[in-house]
């Protein structure tokens, strides 16, 4: 994404939509085999603020360049919410109705104090949120397209990254700090040698065929 082509994808939108505020809204974390998914909303006005045109899609950015846009993001736009569905609340439902879950309670809390007609959700991919009062757009690819998207991207990246260092002390062995709960060869390996930890999905099929009957 050229840099400012995020902030004139959002500035169209506002124009057809006639939406004061955009709320970008992202996910990380729906593959991994252990750990949340976490949402994150973002919600930016007309004046987006400088420091954060340099967002992009966070699978785009190193690890140090989300970490030096997260501050940015969290003390300049004018609302960040984030909202996870842990495992327990994954094998209650699935990984898509938990996903978008945590994504309505995020988008809530960003929008908070907000009119709703005067404010459009703005969702990467192609799934709505249910059950959600506000106006809300799907955009596939979202997290390249749009600034808010961008940001949320970034904003739910580096939050589950930063809680899977934290469970990767809690069960140390499993190499979560690496891999972040993703399906490695070297996560498989120590599934196979220590079984599941309760941070692991246990409906994922690699963790489910360890769980005894």
């Amino acid at each position: 994404m050229p840099s400012g082509a995020g902030k004139r994808f959002d500035d169209a939108l506002r124009a057809s939509r006639r939406a004061g505020w955009l709320i970008g809204v992202d996910e990380a974390g729906r593959g991994p085999w252990a750990g949340p998914v976490v949402a994150a909303a973002v919600r930016l006005g007309p004046e987006a603020p400088r420091a954060l045109r340099a967002a992009r899609d966070s699978k785009l950015l190193s690890p140090f360049q989300r970490e030096r846009l997260f501050p940015a993001i969290r003390a300049r736009a004018a609302a960040v919410a984030v909202s996870w569905a842990h495992p327990r609340e994954i094998e209650r439902s699935n990984i898509l109705a938990a996903t978008l879950a945590a994504m309505r309670r995020a988008v809530l809390r960003a929008a908070a104090g907000i009119e709703p007609g005067g404010c459009l959700a703005v969702v990467d991919g192609n799934r709505r949120i249910p059950g959600l009062s506000l106006e809300q757009l799907t955009v596939v690819d979202g997290d390249r397209l749009s600034l808010a998207v961008s940001c949320a991207s970034i904003v739910a990246k580096v939050v589950r990254d930063r809680w899977m260092l934290g469970l990767d002390r809690r069960y140390p062995g499993y190499g979560l700090a690496r891999h972040k709960g993703y399906g490695t060869a070297a996560h498989r390996e120590a599934l196979d040698r220590l079984g599941p930890a309760p941070v692991h999905r246990f409906t994922f099929a690699p963790v489910r065929r360890l769980v005894p009957a």
